[in-house]
């Protein structure tokens, strides 16, 4: 007999809209569940265990849905090593106060209960976060351990020039903190104690070379400033950059926040303005310098790593009515063209609003809130991901759900839901024209190995995409943002499908995958139709589900 013990319990907590869960009924586990309702936010959290021996690395779906059958929130994780799982999510402003259905599955087992929401329709100004004792920066690092440096007793010296707050951090000070900081702690914190527009931090070589030692592989340089934070793994560094920073005398890692002041005809106005969005605060730009031998050398791109910033949205007003987002877009570094960041709001207890970037490189982020529709769909998804800049529709007013897409598009929309737009690729296709408009983000797709022809020579841009396919691109990119390719049985996984048979034998380990990770977007999850032509509707769940599955939106 299989045993699952799950306790919700209500708090408040970020999270966003999602929909499409795949679910089947049995009655193989036993379970008991609990619920109470605090404020907006809902916590799940339980455990999962066959005869009271934990089960790890099962994946477990969430779905909330209203009394009408509306999917409000939609998530799925993984057990960890004890059995546990926990969900966290805030309820959508646009829910009404009533009755809600939260369903659990792992396995098969489905269990449900219901919590009551009341909603609540305050649209004050988002508060400014305190200074004191130190700049909350539990959007990024999720509040895990870590040593805080945040006054002139801690080490830290600050100077202004040019309208820059620099900050220095003395080596001798930090490094003691860090040698004696116990195991679990992976995190430097510098948190700026002053307000200012631009800051510069500067953190010897000594600190960073202290912190590989002392926290090894999976150490984190995280800076805390007014417009927002900055947290950046150590080992995303370019290794020979790094070696120059920790072994010169004057090597430093230095850290600029920026937020510049913008004029309705400054360049990113325009460009926002000409999307229909809104823009929340003004726009800012995260830097890195490697500093060392009387050098500065800039790093724009980590190639694969992928680092996280959080826009402070002090001071703005958000409208989450309806089908509004709120999002950012990047300053393309060559074209100056907006485009899309992969980023998710994150809302804390106090009322405190920022949005987490997850990108491979630095640049100058604008966030800003829209509200795109269609009228051939009222689909939740394509609603949200529309109003991020993610897809686009035929035209502005028809998005063609049922409509098939063809596998140029479909690379392009991969590329630009991962934040890769601003990368650059080189054209390995015959088939693909160096004129057309999907040439950049298929070179871009191919260069990273995300994108695979039938051929070295041949893509085929045309041809409509297959669900198989489509669920490939979805596992490469996955591998390519955890920088491992999670383990999946893909003998048991499939076993539960009816139509296993007809997925090709090269994609039965992604399909494998794409299904044990909640990306395969199905209504019955023992039938995939793996050679189907997939629709437009298709991809931006899957689209969805891939980017919630990475904490990308």
């Amino acid at each position: 007999m299989l045993r699952k013990r799950n306790i919700l319990i209500g708090c408040l907590a970020a999270g966003l809209l999602l929909s499409g869960v795949p679910s089947v009924e049995t009655a193989l586990a036993e379970t008991t569940l609990d619920v109470e309702e605090t404020g907006s936010g809902v916590t799940v959290q339980g455990f999962y265990t066959d005869q009271g021996t934990p089960l790890a690395g099962v994946p477990a779906f969430l779905t909330v849905r209203g009394t009408d059958g509306q999917l409000y929130h939609l998530d799925q994780v993984q057990t960890a090593s004890d059995g546990s799982y926990r969900f966290e999510w805030t309820m959508p402003s646009q829910a009404s106060s009533g009755y809600y259905t939260v369903e659990v599955h792992i396995q098969g087992d489905k269990e449900s209960t219901e919590f009551h929401y009341e909603a609540t329709t305050d649209q004050a100004p988002i508060p400014p976060v305190s200074l004191s004792p130190y700049r909350f920066t539990g959007e990024l690092n999720g509040g895990q351990p870590q040593i805080v440096l945040a006054e002139t007793d801690d080490g830290l010296s600050i100077s202004h020039s040019g309208g820059v707050t620099y900050v220095n951090v003395t080596a001798s000070k930090a490094r003691s903190r860090v040698y004696s900081a116990s195991s679990d702690v992976h995190y430097l914190t510098i948190s700026v104690p002053e307000r200012g527009r631009t800051v510069q931090v500067n953190v010897p070589g000594s600190v960073i070379e202290e912190m590989l030692d002392e926290f090894g592989a999976d150490a984190h340089l995280l800076v805390a400033a007014e417009a927002g934070s900055y947290d950046l793994p150590l080992k995303a560094v370019n290794s020979q950059l790094l070696d120059g920073v920790i072994t010169r005398s004057d090597g430093a890692l230095q850290v600029t926040i920026s937020s510049q002041a913008q004029t309705p005809l400054s360049s990113i106005s325009r460009e926002v303005t000409a999307l229909g969005a809104r823009q929340l605060v003004d726009p800012v730009t995260f830097g890195v310098n490697a500093v060392y031998s009387s050098q500065t050398i800039p790093l724009r791109d980590y190639g694969s790593s992928f680092v996280r910033y959080s826009i402070n949205l002090s001071g703005a007003e958000l409208n989450q009515g309806g089908g509004r987002a709120q999002s950012t877009l990047l300053e393309h570094p060559r074209t100056g063209e907006l485009v899309t960041a992969p980023s998710k709001l994150y809302r804390d207890s106090l009322g405190h609003g920022k949005l987490v970037i997850t990108r491979t490189g630095n640049g100058t982020y604008a966030a800003v809130e829209a509200d795109r529709s269609f009228g051939d769909t009222r689909n939740r998804t394509v609603e949200n991901l529309a109003s991020k800049f993610v897809i686009f529709g035929r035209s502005e007013t028809q998005f063609d759900p049922r409509g098939s897409l063809t596998r140029a598009e479909f690379a392009t929309l991969m590329v630009r839901a991962l934040g890769l737009s601003d990368k650059q690729g080189s054209a390995i296709f015959k088939d693909v024209p160096r004129t057309s408009w999907y040439q950049e983000p298929v070179a871009i797709g191919s260069s990273l190995g995300l994108i695979n022809g039938y051929s070295t020579s041949q893509f085929a841009p045309q041809d409509k995409i297959t669900r198989e396919q489509m669920a490939a691109l979805l596992s490469r990119s996955l591998q390519f943002v955890k920088g491992q390719r999670p383990y999946v049985d893909t003998t048991r996984i499939l076993g539960t499908v009816s139509d296993r048979d007809k997925i090709s034998a090269w994609a039965r380990d992604d399909m494998a995958l794409a299904l044990s990770a909640g990306l395969l977007y199905t209504n019955r999850i023992d039938q995939i139709d793996p050679q189907r032509y997939a629709t437009r509707e298709e991809a931006a769940e899957m689209l969805s589900q891939l980017l919630k599955y990475l904490d990308m939106l």
